[in-house]
């Protein structure tokens, strides 16, 4: 094998072998771009059927539908950026790519949503007409398009936060152009002109609350919420219970990406403990029984408890408040290091 090569791959597996390399499904990137193009199709559709029937419903779930092109192009681009290995820079790989897709997606389905039940207002104060057999048609051909982005994005979106909320856009579309369907027989048979609006208003309402749902979820990871907390107790009862562990030091718990979670604890361990029997039996906790993909532990005995601390105490002592949070190197690196 070629040395420069060798080395290249020697350089990487310590971020390689810590990295969680989900199964790369083949028709993931092919689903996406169908869907994106289809939707644009329905975009232009109910374009041209909102002016040929004058309806806000149908307005309405154009703009939906154009928030879920700008869906798609992100999930698209998520799926491909966060397939990538780690590198020295990006240790944990890209998986927060998506998740950061999936908040801007929310978002802007929310302004959206608000603009419809801003205009969805102003039409109950003002009447409009409405061409009721237009509205019919065009939300029958609607229904179609969803129905089949809607059974390709079922097939892809599993417990991946940012293709399911690329699929909660479909569905809720579906759903929407249901309502406009209803809403256009009563128009047509029995002339509640008013149900328009009201049908727009509602809809904006439940895709909110959809929205509003993965903005909380994604925010949560981002921030590093822990995705253990209302168990804190159970899990250090868990780690507590290792022959040889004494106390918990600090521990952490966050999200990489939605199903995707790590863990660091720092352990205090008794002086004549079995230190490798502890770290299998915590993995096996973590791991088998907690579902931590991400695993990373520090075992110390009391002498060791103490003398890192007093390293960390000493370091702080000598920084300056306006330091905290830099990096400084005050070590010398051998020449070779740096030699290609």
């Amino acid at each position: 094998m070629d040395k420069n090569l060798t080395a290249s791959i020697s350089s990487f597996e310590p971020f390689l072998r810590q990295a969680i390399l989900r199964p790369k499904r083949k028709d993931t990137i092919r689903t996406l771009v169908f869907t994106f193009l289809l939707s644009i199709l329905i975009f232009s559709w109910e374009i041209f059927g909102s002016a040929q029937s004058k309806s806000l419903a149908l307005l309405a779930d154009a703009g939906h539908v154009i928030s879920d092109s700008f869906a798609f192009l992100l999930s698209i681009f998520a799926v491909w950026i966060s397939d990538r290995k780690p590198s020295p820079k990006m240790n944990f790989g890209f998986f927060r790519v998506e998740v950061f897709a999936a908040f801007c997606n929310s978002i802007l389905i929310s302004g959206i949503s608000v603009y419809i039940i801003i205009e969805a207002i102003d039409r109950f104060q003002a009447k409009h007409e409405i061409a009721p057999d237009s509205m019919l048609v065009f939300s029958l051909g609607t229904i179609a398009f969803n129905l089949l982005s809607v059974w390709l994005l079922k097939r892809i979106a599993g417990d991946n936060i940012n293709l399911r909320s690329a699929y909660l856009h479909v569905l809720s579309d579906l759903l929407g152009t249901l309502a406009v369907l209803v809403g256009a027989v009563l128009i047509r048979f029995v002339g509640w002109n008013w149900i328009d609006p009201l049908i727009s208003l509602l809809l904006s309402l439940i895709i909110l609350k959809s929205a509003a749902s993965i903005l909380k979820e994604s925010i949560f990871i981002l921030l590093e919420a822990s995705p253990t907390h209302e168990e804190w107790g159970h899990l250090k009862k868990d780690i507590l219970e290792i022959k040889g562990v004494e106390s918990i030091l600090s521990a952490h718990t966050w999200t990489l990406t939605k199903g995707i979670h790590a863990s660091a604890f720092r352990l205090q361990i008794s002086a004549k403990a079995d230190s490798n029997q502890i770290l299998k039996e915590a993995y096996e906790i973590l791991r088998g029984e907690w579902k931590f993909e991400q695993i990373y532990l520090q075992l110390e005995d009391p002498k060791t408890t103490q003398a890192i601390e007093g390293i960390v105490a000493k370091t702080l002592h000598d920084i300056d408040s306006e330091e905290w949070g830099h990096h400084h190197h005050t070590h010398d690196h051998p020449a070779h290091h740096h030699s290609h």
